[in-house]
C-alpha cells in the first residue's frame, strides 16, 4: 500500500519545478474537469486541483488515520488481502474499487481518494471513478471540485444513476435545490425503485414547501425500503404540516420511541408557531420519558410563547364549608395516588412501561384510538414478555373496535386468549363475540345496499 509521507516533498518539487508536473498521476492529483483538456498537464486548473488535493491529504495523513487503517485490516482481514493484491497487480481494477468503497464507508477518505486516482490512471475516463472522487471531495466540503467530477461522470455516462445522484447531492449541499431536484428526478427515471433517490427527492420537495409531491415521493421511498430513518422522519414532518398528527406520530414512532416521536411532533409545531400544541406534545414526551432533555428544553421554549391565563379572583375552597369534606377526601386520594405511583417505579424499565401504558390507556378512553394503538404496539415490540403484554393486546382490540375495524379487533382479542393466565381473557372472549356480530351486521348492511 502506498503511503503519503512523501506527499509534501512531491508538492514542493512540483511547486518549484513546473516541468515535473506530469508526474502528478503518481501522487494524488484529481483528474482534469470536463471543462478542461485532461491531457493538458500544465493547465492552471489541473495544477490548482492537484495542489488542493496534496494539501488536503497532507492534513489528513495523521498517525490516527494510519492506526484506523490497521484496525480496519484487523476487523476485516479480507481487506488486507485486497490491499496486498492491489500492491502486487498494477491493473487490478475490481480490487481497487472494493478497497475504495470500503475506505469510504470507514471514513478513510485519503485512502479512498488514492484508490480512485489509481483507477483513473489505469482506466482514463472511468465514470465510476469520477463519481468516487466527487464523493470524496463532497465529504471534504469542497463542493466546487465535487461538482466538477460529478459533472464529468455524467458527461462520460449520461445514463448513470450513480453519477446523477452524486451531482444531486453536491447541489443539495450547496443549497441549489432546483438543480439538485432535477438531478435526482433524472436518476429516478433510470432507477425508479431506488429508495435513496426517492427519499432525497421527497426531502428537497419538503424544503421547497411542496408538501403533496414530497409526500408522494417519501411514501414511495418507505414502501421500497422501510428501514430508511430519514424518509420516515421527513414523511412525519410532511404529515404534521398537513394537519395529520396521528399519521405523523405513526411515522416518527416507526423509527424511534414514543417520547422521541412526540418531541419531533412538537418541533414541527414550534416551526409553525403553534405553541400550545407544541407544549402539549413535549409534555407527552416527558410523561413517557422524564429524562428526555431535548423535550424539556423545547417545552420551556414553547411555554415561553404561550400567553398567561387570565386570573379571576374567586373565594378559596377552604373558605367554603360545603366543600371542606370534599377537599379532605381529595387530599387523601392524592396521597394514595402518589403512593401507587411510587410503588410502580421499582425499576427504570417497569416505570417506563407503566407510564407508556397509562398514557396509551388514557388516549384510548379519550377516543384517540390510533394514537393508543401505536403506543400499545410499540410496548409489545419493546417488551413482549412484560406482564402487561396481554392487556396491551386487549386495548388494541378495544381501539380497533372503537374505529369500527371489527376484523382487526377480533384478531387482537383472539391474541389475548393465547396468553396463559391473562386477566383479560374473559373480557376478550366477550369482545370477540361482539366483534363477530358487528362484522355480520356490516355484511348484511352492504348486501342491502
Amino acid at each position: 500500500m502506498r503511503r503519503y509521507s512523501s506527499v509534501i516533498l512531491v508538492f514542493i518539487l512540483i511547486a518549484t519545478i513546473p516541468g515535473c508536473s506530469h508526474h502528478r498521476s503518481v501522487a494524488v492529483a484529481p483528474r482534469a474537469t470536463p471543462k478542461k483538456d485532461a491531457s493538458d498537464s500544465g493547465s492552471p486548473t489541473a495544477l490548482s486541483n492537484f495542489i488542493q488535493a496534496t494539501l488536503r491529504i497532507s492534513q489528513e495523513n495523521t498517525a490516527a488515520a494510519e492506526e484506523s487503517l490497521k484496525q480496519l485490516y484487523k476487523r476485516k482481514p479480507y481487506l488486507s488481502e485486497l490491499s496486498d493484491r492491489v500492491a502486487a497487480n498494477g491493473t487490478d481494477l475490481d480490487s481497487r474499487r472494493q478497497l475504495a468503497e470500503a475506505y469510504m464507508d470507514e471514513g478513510l477518505l485519503p485512502y479512498a481518494f488514492q484508490m480512485y486516482q489509481e483507477i483513473q490512471s489505469i482506466k482514463p475516463n472511468d465514470a465510476r471513478a469520477e463519481v468516487g472522487v466527487s464523493r470524496v471531495w463532497d465529504r471534504w466540503g469542497d463542493f466546487g471540485l465535487a461538482s466538477q467530477h460529478a459533472e464529468r461522470a455524467v458527461v462520460l455516462e449520461p445514463k448513470s444513476a450513480e453519477a446523477l445522484e452524486a451531482l444531486g447531492r453536491v447541489h443539495l449541499h450547496r443549497n441549489e435545490l432546483d438543480q439538485a431536484l432535477s438531478a435526482f428526478l433524472s436518476a429516478i427515471e433510470i432507477k425508479p425503485e431506488n429508495a435513496s433517490l426517492l427519499s432525497n427527492a421527497g426531502y428537497i420537495l419538503l424544503k421547497r414547501g411542496d408538501l403533496q409531491q414530497s409526500r408522494l415521493y417519501l411514501e414511495r421511498a418507505v414502501a421500497v425500503d422501510d428501514s430508511l430513518v430519514e424518509a420516515h422522519n421527513n414523511l412525519g414532518i410532511v404529515m404534521a404540516r398537513m394537519g395529520e398528527p396521528n399519521g405523523a406520530l405513526r411515522e416518527f414512532m416507526s423509527v424511534s420511541d414514543p417520547a422521541a416521536a412526540f418531541n419531533n411532533l412538537g418541533v414541527v409545531y414550534i416551526e409553525q408557531k403553534r405553541w400550545r400544541e407544541a407544549s402539549e406534545a413535549f409534555r407527552r414526551a416527558l410523561v413517557l420519558d422524564p429524562t428526555h432533555a431535548k423535550a424539556r428544553t423545547n417545552l420551556a421554549e414553547a411555554e415561553a410563547h404561550v400567553p398567561l391565563p387570565t386570573i379571576i379572583n374567586l373565594p378559596g375552597f377552604k373558605d367554603r364549608p360545603e366543600v371542606a369534606s370534599a377537599t379532605k377526601t381529595t387530599r387523601s386520594q392524592s396521597a394514595a395516588t402518589k403512593r401507587a405511583q411510587t410503588s410502580a417505579t421499582v425499576t427504570g424499565k417497569d416505570s417506563r412501561v407503566r407510564v407508556a401504558y397509562s398514557d396509551a390507556l388514557e388516549r384510548c378512553r379519550a377516543r384517540h384510538y390510533q394514537e393508543a394503538i401505536d403506543i400499545f404496539q410499540w410496548l409489545l415490540l419493546q417488551y413482549p414478555n412484560d406482564t402487561l403484554a396481554s392487556n396491551c393486546e386487549y386495548w388494541i382490540g378495544e381501539s380497533y373496535f372503537g374505529l369500527a375495524d371489527y376484523k382487526r379487533a377480533y384478531t387482537a382479542f383472539k391474541r389475548v386468549t393465547l396468553y396463559t393466565g391473562s386477566t383479560k381473557r374473559n373480557d376478550a372472549l366477550v369482545m370477540m363475540r361482539r366483534a363477530t356480530v358487528k362484522q355480520h351486521q356490516g355484511v348484511r348492511t352492504k348486501g342491502v345496499a
